[in-house]
Formats: C-alpha cells, structure tokens, sequence
C-alpha cells in the first residue's frame, strides 16, 4: 500500500510536469513562429500536427504497454517529449518547429500510461479518487505553467521550451530509478504485435462496437467536444463582449484551474463513495449544462468568475469519474489499449472541437458554440440515465 502511495506521487508529479510544459510552450509559441510565418494558420498548425500524431500512436503505445508492461513505454513517452521540446527551443525553421510537435505528439503517451499505472495500483473502490488526485494535476499544471512560462519568456522566447524538456527528462530519470512496472506479467497480452496493431481506427471500432464502453466513449467525445470548443473560443466571446484585458483572461483561467485541482484533488474520492460514479457523472453534466447557459447569457463580466467555477466543476466531477468507469468495464490487459483510444478521441476532439465552434461562433451567432454544447450534453444525460454500471469484480 505505501508502495502505491509513492508511486502515486510520482504519478501526479509526471502529469502535473507534462501540462506544465504544455503550457509553459503554450505563452512562447506564436511569438516564435511569428518569426518565420506571420499567419494564424501557422501557429495552429503546430496543435493540430500534435493532435493527428497523438491520434495515430497512442492505441499503439496502449497496445504495447498491455504486451511489455507499462514502465518502458512511460519512460519512452517521456524522452520523446524531453526530446521535442528541446528541438522546439533549438529552432531556427518553421518546419523545425512542427517537427518537434510531430515528436511529442507520436510519443504522447504520458497521460494515458498514467492513467492505465493508476488503474493498475488502485482497488476498484478508490479508483476515482486515485484518478482524481491524478486530474488534480491537470488543474495545478494550467496554475503554474503560464506564470513561470511568462517569467522565462522574459529572458528567452527559447527558455520555456527547454525549461519544459528539462521537466520532461527529469521525470524519465527519477522513473527509470523509483518506478516498478505494475502489469504483471501474468495479465498481459501474450500475442506479439501485428502490422495491423499500428491501425487506431482497429482500436477504436473494438472498443465502440461494445454496448456499454461504446457508450462510455460517445460520452468522453461529447464532452471534450464540448469542453475544448469552449476553451478555444470563450477568451474571444468575452474580449468581443466586455472589451477585456489579457489579464482578465488569466483571471478567469486561474480560477478554473483551482477548481478542477480543488475537485479532483480531494473532494472526488468521497463523493465516489458516497454518490457512486453513476450519479457523480449525471450531476457532473448537468452542472456543465447550467454553466455553458449561464455562460451564454451572462451580461456581466464580474460573473463569469463563477459561472467559469461552475463549469470547471462539471468538468472535474465528469473526467476522473468517466475514466475510472471506463477502466472498471474492460479486462486487465485491455487498460492501456482503451486509454490509449479515449487519447486518441481526445486528439480528434481537441482538432474538430474548436474547428466547430469557431465556425458556429462566426457564421450564426457568437454564444452558439455554448448553446449547441449544452443540447448535445442533454445526449450525454440521455445515455447516462439508461447506463447501467457494471461491477468490476474480474479485476
């Protein structure tokens, strides 16, 4: 059991580490690629690169962590990162640039070897909260990040990046020393990989066709779906609407950063035991629909800080509960490979989330991307209320 402890604390470290890099290159990047194309088109190309390479590796990286165990793949996972933020800070084209996104992005890994580590350490009753404490990352990582990511772009357009490969390296290392493989030997696939492994859509139909994961992973695509085409668009919104500064957009980042690390740190766990996951995801919904209404209608910028808490809260309640249902209804030697598609489906959303919403935003009206997201959250209430949870008792 204190074995788990640390190796949960490592967990969170590697997590909190990956989204502070991702957020510490997330200040610098446009400046940087200012210096070789002055296009939107250019900046967004490097998150779309790293999407489609993460959509393509990551079933595959899953696969292989079900067949030759979890910690090599996350150490790999690691490097590779380490290794494309180094070149991103390196420089000197733009087709430089993308080639170290494509890098990361092949071996975007990290979060779904973490997430399939927890699964393998925690007993069913605490894997929520085990995923939540991971979650909690996340929130934390999008709190750091842009403060210290702003703090070193001030000395270097180039030292975010390193800063963020350092982190990256650092965490490869300290793993390869503290951390024990977790998938026995015992429940792993023993079948050697085929060429057909390397297909994410194979992966993908597998685990859709399945009536209940099927129906687990419609919901995690509605969500992020939504949520990301949220993301992308509401600084817009709320700049056109209240004539805002940057500041104040980082205001309303920081708050949603606390309440998902607040949630999913420590709140999560018992209200898992108490409510089950089954009501934590219908309530968590619900709470999203409200704000993404609140959101659309508010007139007033000084109450976006709650209704952002609001849907941060939605938010924090449905990821680490959907994730720990998820890896309840597959067999043991399947974990890696269904976080690596829910992964992949989080790729694709983060491309056509905010692809869609920003055309909704455009061409009909500038709060339709919150409005079509709350009727297709009404879906997600539709198939969670037909759910039926199924104890995990073969794990």
């Amino acid at each position: 059991m204190e074995m788990n402890k640390r190796i949960l604390a490592f967990l969170f470290t590697i997590v909190l580490f990956n989204f502070i890099g991702l957020t510490l290159l997330i200040t610098v990047q446009a400046y940087i690629v200012r210096e070789y194309n002055t296009t939107a088109l250019a900046v967004s190309l490097l998150t779309v690169l790293y999407a489609v390479f993460q959509f393509l590796a990551a079933p595959f990286l899953g696969k292989i962590s079900d067949r030759y165990g979890r910690r090599p793949v996350l150490l790999v996972c690691l490097v590779g990162s380490a290794i494309g933020y180094f070149i991103f800070g390196i420089g000197g084209a733009l087709w430089v640039l993308y080639l170290s996104r494509i890098i990361d992005g092949f071996t975007g890994g990290n979060v779904s070897v973490t997430t399939a580590i927890v699964s393998d350490i925690s007993p069913v009753k605490d894997r929520t909260k085990n995923l939540g404490v991971i979650g909690a990352a996340f929130g934390l990582g999008f709190i750091i990040g842009p403060v210290i990511g702003g703090f070193l772009g001030q000395i270097s357009l180039a030292a975010p990046a390193y800063a963020a490969g350092i982190f990256s390296l650092a965490a490869a290392i300290v793993g390869f020393f503290i951390l024990p493989e977790t998938l026995p030997k015992d429940k792993r696939i023993p079948d050697n990989l085929k060429l057909k492994d390397l297909n994410p859509l194979a992966s993908i139909g597998k685990f859709l066709s399945r009536s209940m994961i099927g129906v687990l992973l419609v919901i995690f695509i509605i969500v992020n779906f939504t949520f990301n085409g949220f993301t992308i668009t509401f600084p817009v919104f709320v700049i056109d609407k209240f004539t805002i500064d940057p500041v104040d957009i980082g205001g309303l980042l920081f708050v949603s950063g606390i309440v998902i690390a607040l949630v999913q740190g420590g709140l999560i766990g018992k209200m898992a035991r108490v409510f089950g996951d089954k009501n934590l995801l219908i309530s968590g919904t619900t709470i999203l629909i409200a704000g993404l209404l609140l959101f659309s209608f508010a007139d007033n910028f000084w109450l976006l800080y709650p209704v952002l808490a609001v849907i941060s809260l939605g938010v924090g309640l449905i990821t680490p509960t959907l994730n720990s249902q998820i890896s309840k209804i597959v067999l043991p030697h399947e974990i890696g490979e269904v976080f690596g598609v829910s992964t992949a489906l989080s790729s694709l959303t983060t491309i056509f989330g905010p692809l869609i919403a920003g055309i909704l935003f455009d061409w009909v009206q500038p709060n339709a991307p919150y409005l079509g997201g709350a009727i297709l959250l009404l879906i997600v209430l539709f198939l969670l209320i037909r759910y039926k949870p199924v104890l995990a008792t073969k794990i």
